[in-house]
């Protein structure tokens, strides 16, 4: 799909694909009111599509755009209008985050969820590309079920280890006091991401090994797509303790230029499951492939029920084609899902379009 719409059929199916959006995952009601936040990032005709959908439901919407930020998290809030977004996500019913230069984990973020009133997703960077393979035409019951059965397994399994080809070597444990999240099943306010993710936080200090991040990182923008090159990063304790690889040097000075100590703790663990996903370079769809493992650096949601690690910005990085052992037991093999109770869930999965 070109970045602008060509004819009535594209637009059609970008609306609709807002209308799934905003009525069928986030159960959005007449008279609710709608926060939709954009940056100069973000894709204005999908915010509007947004829009438009929201109205047609009878709710509210609020549509606005900002100047994007050099940075992410609270290391943007010094770059964007704090005191008006806050305004207006933490008292809406729904808030839709398109920003690319995202506000998850900023103070507007949070006070959003400190209110507890507000259903918050994010889907930093979506694009309408995007918005159609990995929302429009994608069967979101069977992905949430097969998520269901992986948040099942993972909840079960103690000792975890896996591998990658580009040199990944990782093991850590699991607790069974913190939650394994099931991403865009919307239930009410509360912090959801899209759907074909699931996620926890493995117990920190049990993480030892090496992580090579290939497929992407972002931020900072100028890793992004890695296209061939890698990022090593040696780990102790959940902490990362040294830089390798020909993207490794580019990473540790983002993180350096932060001067936050916290940015080098490991906060999460994702498992990616939408079969729409490819990988472009923008870390919502790419954490989404099927088959990935993601790692999230830097600050941490509160809904993991961890460490509760505050940092002042977060980084999302991508290792691709995992082999991953629960207890022994073999999860992922080279980037598919071979567990016995996945295999049946998968291939019904594999056949929707996208």
């Amino acid at each position: 799909m070109s970045d602008r719409l060509t004819n009535s059929e594209d637009s059609s199916l970008i609306y609709n694909t807002a209308l799934k959006l905003v009525r069928d995952i986030l159960k959005t009601k007449e008279g609710y009111e709608v926060a939709i936040t954009s940056d100069t990032e973000s894709d204005w005709e999908l915010a509007q599509a947004v829009e438009r959908a929201t109205s047609s439901l009878g709710a509210k919407p609020i549509l606005i755009r900002t100047k994007a930020s050099p940075y992410v998290g609270r290391a943007a809030e010094p770059y964007i209008p704090v005191n008006g977004l806050t305004g207006s996500v933490a008292n809406s019913d729904v808030w839709v985050e398109l920003n690319g230069k995202w506000l998850l984990y900023s103070s507007i973020y949070e006070e959003a969820i400190r209110r507890k009133h507000t259903r918050y997703i994010c889907l930093v960077g979506l694009n309408r590309d995007m918005a159609v393979r990995c929302i429009g035409n994608v069967d979101v019951p069977r992905i949430l079920e097969f998520q269901k059965a992986l948040q099942a397994i993972t909840e079960r399994s103690h000792k975890m280890r896996y591998t990658t080809p580009g040199g990944t070597d990782v093991t850590f444990e699991n607790s069974s006091d913190r939650p394994v999240l099931v991403e865009g099943d919307v239930a009410g306010p509360g912090e959801y991401m899209l759907f074909g993710q699931v996620d926890w936080a493995p117990v920190e200090e049990s993480i030892q090994g090496t992580i090579v991040f290939d497929g992407s990182v972002n931020p900072p923008d100028e890793l992004g797509l890695l296209n061939g090159r890698a990022i090593k990063l040696q780990v102790k304790d959940g902490r990362v303790i040294s830089f390798a690889g020909d993207g490794g040097a580019a990473y540790e000075k983002w993180l350096a230029s932060l001067k936050d100590d916290n940015m080098y703790r490991l906060a999460h663990l994702s498992y990616g499951c939408n079969p729409g996903a490819k990988l472009t370079g923008n870390v919502l769809e790419d954490e989404r492939i099927w088959g990935t493992l993601e790692w999230g650096l830097g600050n941490q949601s509160e809904g993991f029920r961890a460490k509760n690690i505050r940092a002042i910005s977060h980084s999302d990085g991508i290792t691709l084609r995992p082999s991953l052992w629960a207890d022994g037991e073999l999860i992922i093999r080279n980037g598919a899902y071979v567990h016995p109770e996945l295999l049946e869930l998968g291939s019904k999965i594999a056949k929707v379009p996208g």
